[in-house]
Parts: C-alpha cells; sequence; structure tokens
C-alpha cells in the first residue's frame, strides 16, 4: 500500500488542522468564527471546483479534512454544552482550576477524538473510487451543457 494513501497517516491531516482550530478557540471566540467561516470557504471551494491545490486526490483530502474538523468542533461544543449544562452555572468569579496548556490540549482533545476517525472514515471511502473517471464524466457534462447554450437568453456570449 502506497504510505500516501494509507488512510491511518493521511488522516492525521485533521489533527494537525485542529490544532490551529484550538489556537483559535482557546484565544478568542471571534477567532474561532473566523476559523470556521474560513473552513467553511474551503468545502464551498471544493463544491465549486475550484482547485486549492494541485491534484484530483489532495482537493479531495483537503475537502475530508475539513468536513471532519467541523464535525469535530460541533462535538466539541455539544460536550462542551452537555458538561455545563450538567455543572451547573456558577456566578462566582472563580479562578481557572485548569493550566492554559491543559485547557489547549483538553480542547485539541475533544475535538480530535470525533475527527481522526471519521477523517480515517472519509479517507478509506476515498481510496475506493476512481478519481479521474469521475473528473473525465464532470467534464463531459459541462462540455454538453456549454454546447447546448446552457443558460438564460441575456447572457449570449456570441453578441447581440
Amino acid at each position: 500500500m502506497n504510505i500516501y494513501r494509507n488512510p491511518f497517516i493521511v488522516g492525521l491531516w485533521a489533527p494537525v488542522y485542529l490544532v490551529v482550530a484550538t489556537g483559535a478557540t482557546t484565544m478568542d471566540f471571534l477567532m474561532t468564527a473566523i476559523f470556521i467561516m474560513a473552513t467553511l470557504g474551503v468545502i464551498g471551494a471544493y463544491v465549486t471546483d475550484f482547485h486549492l491545490v494541485s491534484g484530483l486526490y489532495m482537493n479531495e483530502v483537503v475537502h475530508k479534512t475539513a468536513l471532519a474538523c467541523l464535525f469535530g468542533m460541533l462535538f466539541g461544543l455539544m460536550l462542551f454544552l452537555t458538561m455545563t449544562g450538567l455543572q451547573g452555572f456558577d456566578d462566582t468569579a472563580d479562578s481557572s482550576p485548569m493550566s492554559p496548556q491543559g485547557m489547549f490540549f483538553a480542547t485539541w482533545g475533544v475535538m480530535t477524538l470525533p475527527a481522526y476517525p471519521l477523517m480515517v472514515f472519509f479517507i478509506f471511502k476515498l481510496n475506493k473510487r476512481d478519481l479521474e473517471e469521475e473528473q473525465r464524466v464532470r467534464e463531459e457534462k459541462k462540455k454538453a451543457r456549454r454546447s447546448k447554450g446552457g443558460g438564460p437568453p441575456i447572457i449570449n456570449k456570441g453578441g447581440f
């Protein structure tokens, strides 16, 4: 098996990507919102066939990494809200019992816990696909739409 297509090795991109998310989350929640929007932008680039990196496989890996990390962040948020709801809200101004480094690694661990297995699952499924054939079919469909003159008549590029 090719080491660059091994799902357990390629799946490590999710924890690496989540290190940046953890840094944003522990610094400021506005940074977290910006990070989530940037991740949604990566997914949007994939959907619109805008290639962020060269190669079909790497674009798929970038897309799968963004999806797995969003699910990891969602799971981490739900776990945080659950734990806060179980403990109750305290109105006292108490110093944190956890150091900033401990909070960083706890946040990273909670987000990575679901993201890594999901990423491995996505890469297993990706390795079974024939990306070149899918790209060929996609290009043929684009050519067929262009030859039919798809789109409203106002956008006719032939002239007036």
